[in-house]
């Protein structure tokens, strides 16, 4: 190969890109429109087959992507942060077509439709006697905060259950880093499968069924949510910690899921407007 001068370190080099700062020697027909365009497919080649094979990864062998990334093992998929946001992306967009919200519920909801209704009911009684205002404007000013809130508690989510991963494995001997690692996939999987989950009633609604809205799709999908995601998290566990380590968590999603369907009655798949 030609020697070329590197543009960002100014030194001789005589390999296809700089060692020391990754640069590129200057292609005889570069910034050209033929080259852009080779080089715009060629990045979203690249970035696609990331996706493609972590995509694949996440679904087919839990653990695989965060044993993978903290061993050093990257080039080949998409980090757990940015897996993660396309992860979230997908999940808000199924939620905007099917017009479902699953961790935010309109006031009404929350005024008439729960177990704690009449609770809620003498709180925003208050709320509006103190403010002065009208129930329709301050249910608009609620329902706002409450879908803006939603997309944040996501990422909150996932960013707490790492702490709650280290509390539970100690002896791993895992950097704290690491347990977020397996945190941002643990999340990316429970919104795709949240994603597969609201396609379904959406398809069941669309054949004439009765969608979210129906006790058996509601308690249907809750129970493949709790089984996918224990799942998941069961392989996922032995293979980033030990096999061991399954019992605690055994245990501890025992634990989660009854809790789970005892909250199921109350609050339900997701809310329904």
């Amino acid at each position: 190969m030609r020697k070329w001068t590197c543009p960002s370190c100014g030194r001789n080099r005589a390999t296809a890109f700089c060692p020391s700062c990754g640069e590129e020697p200057l292609r005889p027909r570069d910034l050209t429109l033929p080259d852009l365009v080779r080089q715009f497919l060629k990045a979203f080649s690249s970035v696609d087959g990331k996706l493609v094979r972590s995509v694949r990864a996440l679904l087919t062998r839990p653990g695989e992507l965060s044993v993978a990334h903290v061993a050093g093992r990257r080039r080949a998929y998409l980090g757990p942060l940015q897996l993660f946001l396309i992860a979230n992306a997908l999940f808000v967009a199924v939620q905007a077509l099917t017009r479902t919200s699953i961790f935010s519920s309109p006031l009404d909801s929350h005024l008439n439709r729960q177990d704690w209704s009449g609770f809620a009911r003498a709180l925003v009684a208050d709320r509006l006697a103190a403010r002065g205002s009208a129930l329709a404007d301050y249910a608009q000013a609620f329902d706002r905060a409450a879908a803006t809130n939603a997309k944040a508690l996501i990422v909150l989510m996932a960013l707490a259950f790492a702490p709650l991963l280290a509390m539970l494995f100690p002896r791993a001997g895992r950097a704290f880093g690491a347990h977020i690692v397996f945190a941002l996939h643990a999340y990316a999987f429970i919104l795709v499968v949240m994603c597969v989950s609201l396609i379904a009633a959406a398809v069941e609604a669309l054949a004439g069924g009765g969608g979210l809205d129906s006790p058996w799709v509601d308690d249907s999908l809750t129970l493949f949510n709790l089984l996918a995601c224990g799942a998941y998290l069961y392989i996922a566990v032995g293979a980033f910690w030990s096999f061991g380590i399954r019992v605690v968590y055994c245990r501890f999603f025992m634990r989660l899921s009854k809790s789970a369907f005892a909250s199921r009655s109350a609050c339900g798949f997701c809310s329904r407007s």
